[in-house]
C-alpha cells in the first residue's frame, strides 16, 4: 500500500508553498477562491488527508481523551464506556480505551504509555489492587487533566465522578429494616475505596437510625467470591441473622446460592440485597432487589467534565459530583413486606 500524501508532496504537484496550501486547505480568506478550489480538488483526487500528529503539535492539543477501566466486558463499565464514547464523539474527540484487568502493575504500564503520547485528558476507574496513587499524582504533575470515575481514592487532588454510595446503602438497608429484617450483616470490599467505605457507613447508619444494635463480626470483607461460603456459613451458625445486605450483585448472587444450599428459602428464611443492578439481578431465581447504578449518567458528565478541563472551559478548585441511585425492589426482600 503507498504511503499517505505528505503537505509537501501536495504542494510540490500544485507549485506552491506548502503554507499555501495548508491555508487554502482551510478556506483562509487570504487564498484565492480559484486557488481553493484547485488544491481541494487535488487533495481529494489524491486522498489526502492532514497529519493528525502534526495538527496536534501545532495546536497543542490531539483531541483524544484515553480511558483506563478495569475490565471492558463489565456489564457497568461497558455503560460507562458507550456514555463516554458517544458523548466524546458528539464533542469530536476520540477515545482510546485500556484495560487494566484490576492490575495496578498493568495500570502503571498503562500511564507511562499515556506520557509518552498526545493524548489531552484521562477518565479512569482504578484497579482493586491500586493502592498507591503515584503514577496518576506524575500524569497530573505534567499537567494532564484527570478525571476519576467511581473508585475514587480519597488521597488524590482530582475531578471525581461518582455515584453517592452512602445514600444507596442508607436506602437499600432503610428497606429491608422497614421490611421486617432486624439483624442484617454485610458482606463489604475493601475500605481502601471510598465507595467500599461509603457502603459501609450506609449500613451502619440506617442500623443506628432505626435503634438497632450494631455488630463489628456481621461485617465482614470479601476479596474473592470463593470466601463467601465460609463468611455466610460463619454468620448463619453463630448469628440469628434474616438479612444480607452485599456490597455488589456478583457477591450477592453468590450469597444466594449458599443460603439456598444450606436449606434456607430466600426471602422468607433471609433477605438479600445487592448493589448494581446488573443483568444477573432480573434473572436469578428469586430475582434480587438491588441498588440502581446510573453509568450513563455517570459517564456523560465525567467526559463532560473532562473536556472542559482540556478546552480550559473549567479551572480552579477540583469538583466532586456526586449522584443519588434508586433502589430497585424483586423478590429477594419483597415478602418482608407487612
Amino acid at each position: 500500500m503507498a504511503s499517505p500524501m505528505t503537505l509537501k508532496e501536495l504542494a510540490r504537484l500544485l507549485n506552491l508553498a506548502p503554507s499555501t496550501v495548508s491555508r487554502a486547505l482551510k478556506g483562509h480568506p487570504d487564498i484565492s477562491k480559484s486557488t481553493q478550489e484547485r488544491v481541494k480538488a487535488l487533495a481529494k483526487k489524491w486522498h489526502y488527508r492532514p497529519n493528525a500528529l502534526a495538527m496536534g503539535l501545532r495546536n497543542h492539543k490531539f483531541r483524544l481523551i484515553a480511558v483506563i477501566v478495569p475490565e471492558i466486558t463489565d456489564y457497568y463499565y461497558a455503560r460507562v464506556l458507550h456514555a463516554i464514547i458517544s458523548y466524546a464523539y458528539e464533542e469530536n474527540y476520540k477515545i482510546v480505551v485500556f484495560e487494566s484487568q484490576e492490575k495496578c502493575k498493568k495500570e502503571i504500564e498503562i500511564c507511562r504509555i499515556i506520557q509518552k503520547s498526545g493524548i489531552d485528558g484521562l477518565l479512569v476507574v482504578p484497579a482493586r489492587t491500586t493502592i498507591d496513587t503515584i503514577h496518576f499524582e506524575e500524569l497530573k504533575a505534567m499537567g494532564l487533566p484527570l478525571v476519576f470515575l467511581e473508585r475514587i481514592s480519597g488521597h488524590l487532588n482530582v475531578d471525581r465522578v461518582a455515584e453517592d454510595d452512602y445514600y444507596g446503602a442508607c436506602i437499600a438497608m432503610n428497606y429491608m429494616i422497614e421490611s421486617g429484617c432486624k439483624q442484617i450483616a454485610h458482606l463489604a470490599a475493601s475500605p481502601q475505596w471510598v465507595w467500599a467505605q461509603k457502603r459501609q457507613m450506609g449500613y451502619v447508619q440506617a442500623l443506628l437510625d432505626h435503634h438497632l444494635p450494631v455488630n463489628r463480626n456481621l461485617i465482614v470483607e470479601y476479596h474473592d467470591l470463593d470466601q463467601i461460603d465460609k463468611i455466610v456459613g460463619s454468620w448463619i451458625e453463630h448469628y440469628n441473622i434474616d438479612g444480607i445486605f452485599a456490597v455488589d450483585d456478583q457477591s450477592a448472587v453468590r450469597v444466594m446460592s449458599v443460603v439456598q444450599h444450606l436449606g434456607f428459602q430466600i426471602p422468607r428464611d433471609m433477605a438479600v440485597c445487592g448493589y448494581g443492578n446488573e443483568p444477573i439481578a432480573e434473572v436469578v431465581s428469586p430475582s434480587l432487589t438491588t441498588v440502581e447504578r446510573k453509568g450513563e449518567i455517570i459517564g456523560r458528565y465525567a467526559v463532560h467534565l473532562l473536556i472542559d478541563r482540556i478546552e480550559g472551559k473549567k479551572s480552579g478548585e477540583t469538583e466532586t459530583k456526586l449522584w443519588k441511585n434508586d433502589l430497585i425492589v424483586r423478590d429477594s426482600t419483597r415478602s418482608f413486606i407487612s
